[in-house]
């Protein structure tokens, strides 16, 4: 009977698509439903915080103590799954109460949650038998008993002879059970620990990739930095005027500065020659162009730093301070996704920010337009 126990509850951490929900999990499930609905209005925790105030789960009620603040937003949210959270079904009922989009954050955060508390995972009970369904037991129970008393009636010599059973059985059988169900929940335990430390070993091998790609991305922009100004500088000797032309060219230059400054609107910054000019933006806007630029840091402001030669073409990334990574996680929807990509960067997992390969910038009709984004990802 133990080891019956042991595997049924190790069944039960595997729960089908279809199967119906105990009614601890589908609360479960809906309040992570209204969580990451909330979190696409863009006023949700990042699921790590609601790990750390909630590390045994939460509920809906939870949620809005959590959210009340939010006003209207919340309410309709809250009032939409509250009237679900009162019924009952499963895992393939709670995906059709969100959007393709919501549900890929959502199954993977209940998924975890029922890995870790297999204890939730119960089966529905079973329904109970009808009036119809009692009756024909009790006239069942009856007709058994009627047989068993007509067979006591008759003469012992009639019944026939069964095997007789060793007192001790019953003693030997739960004997038996019990340790079956000792090595079962041993193998579970060491199943458990095993698949553990392959997840672990698994992240430590991805962080080691990381590093490595960005240590190899880094070498490689500054490689290419180097060589785009010793290229620069070689066209420029390459050009340079002989003597006798130099005071005709230095007038030529005089006419066109003064050109320039009489002409108004926008003009793109001109970087001297073997001269890296940096710029800091912030965040783009709804037509991919950089909203406010300048040319020293402002904190509060600036994301990404631009780095061009020639004032047309550039090539950007985050800015490797704490407090611009502080700055940018708290809306990284609106701060990085209309300049970044990569995976899942709409959901912080740190507090840093690394740039894997930096994005590509032109300055047209006065602004610098994202061209190809960069490719990020979080650390810490």
């Amino acid at each position: 009977m133990a080891a019956i126990i042991c595997l049924a509850t190790s069944a039960l951490a595997q729960i089908s698509e279809n199967q119906t929900l105990s009614t601890s999990l589908w609360k479960q499930g809906i309040a992570r439903c209204a969580h990451y609905t909330a979190y696409a209005k863009g006023f949700a925790k990042r699921s790590d915080e609601m790990l750390r105030r909630f590390p045994q789960g939460y509920t809906l009620d939870d949620l809005n103590e959590v959210y009340d603040n939010q006003g209207a937003k919340w309410e309709k949210i809250y009032d939409e799954f509250k009237q679900e959270e009162g019924k009952s079904g499963s895992i393939a009922d709670l995906k059709e109460l969100v959007t393709p989009q919501i549900w890929k954050l959502v199954e993977p955060d209940f998924n975890a949650f029922i890995t870790d508390h297999p204890d939730m995972a119960q089966e529905a009970p079973a329904p109970e038998a009808t009036d119809g369904e009692a009756q024909e037991g009790e006239q069942g129970d009856k007709a058994q008993a009627n047989e068993g008393e007509a067979n006591a009636a008759k003469p012992a010599s009639s019944l026939p002879s069964l095997p007789a059973c060793p007192a001790n059985l019953p003693l030997w059988l739960s004997i038996i059970g019990l340790l079956l169900g000792l090595w079962a929940l041993l193998n579970s335990l060491s199943n458990r620990g095993k698949i553990k430390e392959m997840r672990r070993n698994f992240a430590r091998e991805i962080d080691r990739t990381n590093a490595n790609l960005q240590e190899f991305s880094t070498d490689a922009a500054d490689q290419m930095r180097a060589l785009s100004i010793r290229l620069t500088g070689k066209a420029v000797r390459m050009q340079e005027p002989v003597a006798d032309d130099l005071a005709a060219i230095n007038d030529d230059v005089q006419v066109a500065d003064e050109e320039t400054a009489a002409t108004d609107g926008d003009v793109a910054p001109i970087a001297a020659d073997d001269e890296v000019l940096n710029l800091f933006m912030s965040k783009p806007d709804d037509n991919d162009d950089f909203t406010r630029v300048s040319d020293t840091f402002e904190p509060g402001n600036s994301i990404f730093v631009l780095t061009t030669l020639d004032g047309q073409h550039g090539t950007f990334e985050v800015i490797d301070k704490p407090e611009v990574h502080q700055f940018a996680l708290m809306m990284p929807a609106e701060n990085l996704m209309r300049a970044c990509s990569g995976n899942a960067i709409q959901i912080p997992s740190g507090n840093r920010i690394v740039t894997d390969r930096a994005g590509e910038a032109e300055y047209v009709d006065g602004r610098w337009h994202v061209v190809v984004k960069a490719i990020i990802h979080y650390e810490g």
